[in-house]
């Protein structure tokens, strides 16, 4: 509705500098057809920002945000995913729950593997994993779990918006759990976790 009015007033405005009525009528029409292609671009840019997060699959963008990560460091949260598979009918069942906690300009693309192998195989992936948490910038402890937190990118979408985007994790038995945080807004990282309970809450309420 706003846009709608906003439009109007533009046109609006455009008619009323126009001495010719042919002048007031193509300055109408250019202005319109103006806001529409903006309302297009605008339609597009949240469709490619959405992308797979209801399929259970991590996006390009993310996926892309772990690769960075697991090439800055081998021993860093993101090579540690980079091992894994996401397992996709649980991780649809957490974005349905988180998806429920936001507004619209925020999105949850889930995380979940399970960490397989023997018992030393086990006890080797899951030190590795508990020390990948732990060296993330910042760790709180959420109901007898290690969470652990990382900003990962502030990016523009399709030249009309930017994003916030964060990386939480952590494990819990022989599964890595966690999500890649992302919103339109300007997001703290203090923010996100002043949430983190009722989040985290919501994605062990699934599993």
């Amino acid at each position: 509705m706003r846009r709608r009015l906003w439009t109007w007033l533009l046109v609006g405005a455009a008619v009323s500098g126009c001495d010719a009525p042919e002048g007031r009528t193509r300055a109408a029409a250019e202005m319109a057809e103006m806001a529409g292609s903006r309302t297009a671009e605008a339609a597009r840019a949240a469709r490619a920002w959405a992308g797979q997060l209801s399929l259970g699959e991590l996006s390009e963008s993310a996926k892309g945000w772990l690769r960075q990560g697991a090439g800055a460091s081998s021993s860093g949260i993101e090579a540690v995913l980079q091992k894994g598979e996401q397992v996709v009918p649980v991780a649809v069942e957490i974005g349905r729950a988180l998806g429920a906690a936001v507004d619209t300009s925020t999105q949850f693309e889930p995380i979940y593997q399970e960490v397989p192998g023997g018992s030393s195989e086990l006890a080797e992936r899951r030190a590795e994993a508990d020390a990948a948490i732990g060296d993330m910038p910042r760790v709180e402890v959420i109901d007898g779990l290690s969470v652990g937190f990382k900003q990962l990118s502030s990016v523009d979408v399709a030249r009309t918006s930017s994003e916030s985007a964060y990386l939480v994790m952590w494990r819990q038995h022989d599964r890595l759990i966690g999500f890649v945080f992302r919103s339109r807004r300007d997001v703290a990282l203090a923010d996100l976790v002043r949430d983190a309970p009722r989040l985290v809450a919501l994605v062990r309420s699934v599993l």
